[in-house]
């Protein structure tokens, strides 16, 4: 069996995770993604059987593909101008055929790409969540002010504004100087209507809650983490950085574990961060679930949750595993620590400001 990790070799988490699996015996390659220098061409090959070949690997019946954050198709910056367009488009599609093919074959596939474009919207997030039976807090999404407006007005509880995903600003030499996170917003606090139409925005209910839950499902097996957050604030992902959060492992009621694994049932994804705020009540709140979510950053806030070897079993155990076949095969693997005092750690990429951000901008 082959592991092949879509992502730069030396990503925050491919870097870690795939020295542990070569120290476990397995073979293990990376894919950055599409592009047009040798290590990033592929091919699908279709005659009396199926060949699927990513950079330098060739896929056989067996192997597992874990999905990581591979970069977006580019095309060979050597294409005429006139041309580019043509490129980009054919580009894009082969890289889908490519991403779509994956779930076809006699792969493992983590998570497959059609569950992962499913659940990559807030929206079917928060219905699916809702259709489980789980806690989900009123909800508006637009670029209305009207409907902003209207939404406000009504006589509820404190509101909350986040973006869709999370965002960087950057000034060059790479100095993080903005951060998307989530505030609480009043009426009074309002721009104008244009302002409001910049950019769409997600207006929610604002739990008032007593700790976050960062929940980690790896197939039928959930794991679940308080995080208490010393400065109180509303979101905690930019704590974490400066260590302001304190990590424990927490039993996750049966109700809500019956819930999370319907919906990683809907939903089709294996894994997944997910993210709940626990209220004085009690009350487990879900607010979203990131299909390819960071979690390495909570064995390096405490040594004994083990999450890159749980990670690990789960990747290399047969779909469908069990969490007693997770927990048994977990010692087979190096820990983060064991990373950590390995000359492999330096050559990993360094954490983003925001390890969770998708999209960086940089300024000059």
């Amino acid at each position: 069996m082959k592991i092949l990790i879509l992502a730069q070799e030396h990503d925050n988490h491919t870097a870690p995770l795939k020295w542990a699996l070569e120290q476990a015996g397995y073979t293990v390659g990376c894919w950055a993604g599409l592009a047009w220098t040798e290590e990033t061409q592929a091919s699908i090959a279709l005659d009396a059987s199926t060949q699927l070949t990513l950079g330098r690997h060739t896929l056989a019946d067996g192997d597992v593909v874990w999905i990581r954050r591979p970069e977006q198709p580019k095309t060979n910056p050597n294409t005429s101008p006139e041309d580019v367009k043509f490129a980009t488009g054919e580009y894009k599609w082969f890289y889908q055929s490519l991403m779509y093919l994956l779930e076809t074959t006699p792969l493992r596939v983590v998570n497959k790409y059609s569950a992962s474009r499913f659940i990559n919207n807030k929206s079917v997030q928060l219905l699916l969540a809702r259709a489980c039976r789980m806690n989900v807090p009123r909800t508006l999404m637009t670029n209305s002010p009207k409907a902003l407006h209207d939404y406000l007005d009504q006589p509820t509880g404190r509101t909350i504004c986040k973006g869709f995903f999370p965002h960087i600003w950057q000034k060059e030499p790479r100095t993080s100087i903005a951060v998307t996170e989530t505030f609480e917003l009043t009426k009074e606090m309002l721009p104008a209507d244009d302002v409001i139409t910049y950019a769409p925005a997600i207006y929610q209910e604002m739990v008032e809650k007593e700790f976050d839950v960062r929940m980690v499902l790896l197939g039928t097996a959930v794991y679940s983490y308080s995080l208490y957050n010393s400065a109180k604030a509303i979101d905690w992902r930019q704590d974490v950085r400066q260590g302001l959060v304190r990590v424990d492992a927490v039993a996750t009621p049966p109700e809500v574990e019956r819930a999370v694994l319907a919906f990683a049932a809907k939903s089709g994804i294996a894994y997944g961060s997910f993210d709940f705020a626990v209220d004085s009540q009690g009350r487990w709140w879900f607010l979203e679930v990131n299909e390819g979510g960071q979690f390495l950053w909570l064995d390096a806030f405490n040594n004994q949750l083990h999450l890159q070897e749980k990670f690990l079993s789960f990747l290399t155990s047969p779909e469908g595993s069990s969490w007693e076949e997770i927990e048994g095969n977990q010692s087979r693997f190096p820990s983060w620590n064991d990373y950590l005092a390995s000359p492999a750690k330096d050559l990993q990429l360094p954490e983003r400001a925001n390890p969770e951000a998708a999209f960086v901008s940089v300024e000059p």
